[in-house]
Order: structure tokens, then sequence, then C-alpha cells
């Protein structure tokens, strides 16, 4: 099936990205741009419209529009996703030979620019649950000790990368991490793709968005967590902590010499239907049904994961004996497509159009999965490998650089890895370029193949 034949097919159910499902929750003003004929949008950077990192232009004054409002410094449009903008935040960051502090579930993103600039990634581990196979939010206390770990002078740690909430929708108190950072002169960046409309909401008892929390950059996906159009992203600037002559530059740096108008406008019109009143009061309703699909859910006795997120709907399949990625095949077959299989679990992800018909049809097909479905007699997921604080044995920029050769995994045991192991989504890298392939990392990752394909007799490439 050709690519644009397939764009037209139709689902059952669309519970994936991006959050519009489909479209069925897209702004108005960019539904009506949309109903213009084919590519009468699709304009270059004229002089009135300008560029994100322009000083005049319809871009930059609804750029400067909305940091006001937010009580931000900066606000920067995106159209290469979240992941184009948290790489220009690093480079702002951080020069080559420069450290920054990051969590174990970071995105790939990170680390492949950490690669480009040879930025020393200091990554700190996370609690683990044995029952979901997830990261537990990160606590106050365990930054703390973390940061007892670590020699600041000596490894020039210069910020600090937090991820808020997670591709699950996991969030814990940032606050008094932001405010520990910065008791350390560490600026914070906070990777909020999945938890842009925490901004919105604070009426809902949902967690505090970053910005509001005074994190020095924050970017957001808006098509994950908004109703953006995929690619597109917002990066908000706050403080003193982050040169702001180095954030600009590094956002010319990566960014397209031609962003698409369209994808512009979905960036300002994605953030600006939230700021309507009646809109938001659409919204905010969906989340409601949301919190109200989920506790219905549980009182079936469906085995859901609590999150700090209600538009994600996380199955702990474990629970019955199956794992993730076979739940998966099987939904997606009855025509109800999930956003992320995992090892213990399957993540739906609600979006922001009505899912009135969900319930219903999300039990039928459950009790359907389980009849048809061969049980697994154990089900575990072993404690992650690492240390609380860990970098790898040769910088990231030099073994991603150097002369490597392919080898089957089975046989690298205390070879050093030039390559990123990610499978995706979620993006979260098992291993990176510079780290030491240890029988602990060896065993980890074999037992994530008994159920990804994509970790199944795989080869790796080895300096």
């Amino acid at each position: 099936m050709r690519i644009s034949s397939f764009l037209t097919k139709k689902f059952l159910k669309s519970l994936f990205f991006p959050a519009h499902s489909r479209g069925a929750a897209l702004p108005k003003k960019l539904v009506k741009l949309l109903k213009n004929p084919p590519g009468y949008w699709d304009l270059p950077e004229l002089p009135e419209i300008g560029s994100p990192i322009s000083q005049s232009g319809l871009i930059a004054k609804s750029q400067r529009e909305l940091a006001e409002k937010f009580e931000a410094k900066g606000c920067f449009f995106g159209v290469n996703g979240a992941s184009g903008l948290i790489q220009s935040a690093v480079i702002a960051l951080a020069n080559p030979g420069e450290a920054i502090l990051m969590p174990r579930n970071v995105h790939i993103s990170v680390i492949k620019t950490c690669a480009m600039q040879n930025i020393v990634p200091i990554f700190f581990d996370l609690e683990f649950s044995s029952e979901t196979g997830h990261y537990k939010p990160i606590t106050k206390i365990w930054l703390e000790n973390v940061f007892k770990k670590l020699n600041f002078n000596e490894n020039k740690i210069v910020g600090v990368i937090l991820v808020s909430p997670s591709y699950q929708g996991y969030a814990g108190d940032l606050e008094p991490l932001i405010d520990l950072c910065h008791q350390n002169n560490l600026p914070v960046l906070v990777d909020e793709a999945h938890g842009s409309y925490f901004l919105f909401c604070e009426n809902l008892n949902l967690p505090k968005s970053a910005l509001s929390l005074n994190a020095d950059l924050v970017v957001q996906s808006l098509h994950k967590s908004l109703n953006g159009l995929t690619q597109t992203a917002v990066l908000w600037y706050k403080g003193n902590l982050v040169n702001e002559h180095n954030l600009m530059k590094s956002i010319d740096l990566l960014q397209t010499t031609s962003p698409s108008s369209l994808l512009i406008s979905s960036c300002e019109e994605s953030v600006k239907d939230w700021l309507n009143k009646k809109s938001l009061s659409k919204y905010q309703k969906r989340i409601l049904e949301a919190k109200s699909i989920y506790k219905t859910l549980m009182q079936k006795n469906i085995p859901l994961i609590e999150t700090q997120d209600p538009l994600k709907i996380v199955i702990n399949t474990s629970k019955v004996g199956i794992d993730g990625f076979t739940a998966d095949k099987f939904f997606y077959k009855n025509g109800l497509i999930a956003e992320l299989p995992e090892m213990m679990t399957l993540t739906f992800c609600l979006g922001f159009a009505n899912q009135k018909d969900f319930l219903n049809l999300f039990e039928k097909l459950w009790n359907k999965f389980l009849l048809n479905s061969k049980k697994l007699k154990s089900f575990e997921v072993p404690q992650s490998p690492f240390k609380l604080v860990q970098s790898p044995e040769i910088e990231i920029g030099i073994a991603w650089r150097s002369e490597t050769r392919s080898i089957p995994f089975s046989q690298s045991l205390n070879k050093i890895s030039g390559d990123i192991i990610c499978p995706y989504p979620p993006g979260i890298p098992l291993l990176v370029p510079g780290e030491k392939i240890d029988m602990a990392r060896i065993n980890w990752i074999n037992n994530q193949s008994l159920c990804n394909k994509d970790l199944v007799n795989f080869n790796i490439r080895v300096i």
C-alpha cells in the first residue's frame, strides 16, 4: 500500500499521537486554514511573516505575546518536533567538554546532541518499579543523593535535564527539584513534551507545569500534549542562568531555513486555542471525561496503572501474564490503535477528541483478548543495571566518531559501544556510545528482547 493511500485508512479508534485524534480536535482557525485550496498556505519566510528567531514579523509578535502571557522571557516555535528544540536547548546549556546531569530516561535527541557536540552526559539512575517495568518520578531526596555523589567542579557540570511527565504520564513534584538545582547555580531544562496541557489546567488537580515553577528552559510538544500538527513544539525561556544570545544562536543552528508556514501557524493556534475560554472549557471537559473512563475501567477490574496524566490509559498486561507487544498486535488487528507497547504494559492516548464510545469498545475487546491469548507462567523485569551516577567510559563524542566494527550483541561483552541502542518509542536509550558492555547490561537487554523483536539477535557497532 502506498503512503498516500494508507494515510486515508480508517481505524476503529485512533488512540495514538498526535493528540488531535486525526483532526477531530484541531483548533478551529487551523481547520479553516486547511480548507483553503491544497498548498495555498504553503508560504516561504516572507518579510511580513518572519521566522521563529526574527526580531520582527507576525511570528515574532505572536511569540512575544505568549511569552508575556506566561511571564517568560522568551517563547520560540519549532517545526522539528520537541526533539529539535531540546537539542537547541542542550547546545545553549553546554560547550564541548562540559557536562550535563540527566536522568536515564532522557530522550535520544539529547544523546545525539551530546555526541555531536562532545557534551558529557552524566546519567543518574531512577527508582524502578518491578510491577510495571517503568521508572518512577524523581523525588527531592533522590536528587539530593545524586548530588552527594558528584564533584561539580571536577566534572564541569553546567546544567540539569529533567523529564516530566514521562511517556506513560508519571510526574512528581518538580518545584523542590528545580529549587535544589538553582541553589547550586545550575540551570534546568525540563523535557515537558508530554505535559503541555498542564499549563492550562491548574484547577483540575494535575501536576504543575515546569514553566510555572520557574524552570529555565521548558520544551513542550504541541502534537503530543496539545492539539497541534505533528512536528510542532514550543520552547519557553525564563530566568538569568541561560545566556539568551547562546539560546538564539543554537536555535538558529539547528532550525531549517525554510520553516513550514502551516506548522508555524499550528504552533500559534494550538496554544492560543487553549487561551480561548470556550475552547479551554471543552478540553477540560475531555480531561474530566478521561478521569471518569479510568475510574470506570478500574471498577471493571481491568488492570490499569495510575499515572498523573489522565489522558494516558496504561494497561498492566503483565497482570494477566501477557506482554504489551502481544496485546498491541491484538488491538491493532481489531482496529483499536494504541500508542506505546512495552514489555509489561500497553499505553493508549485518549487525546482531546470525544471518546464516549471508548469504554464499551475497549471492554469488549479486552474480554475477547483474554479469551484468545496464551498466558505466560511468569513475568519479571530485572532491575536496571545502572549505578546511581554514571558516565560513559569514553567521551561520547569521541566514541561516536571512532572507527567501529559490527558484531553480534551476544559477542559484545566488555567491548565499548559505538552505537545508540534505542527501540522507538519511547526513545529512551538502553546503551550509548562510549559505554562499556558488561554482563549485567547484556542480561538486562537480552531480557528486554524476550518481547521486543528489535532486540532479538541484533548486531552492534563497537570500538
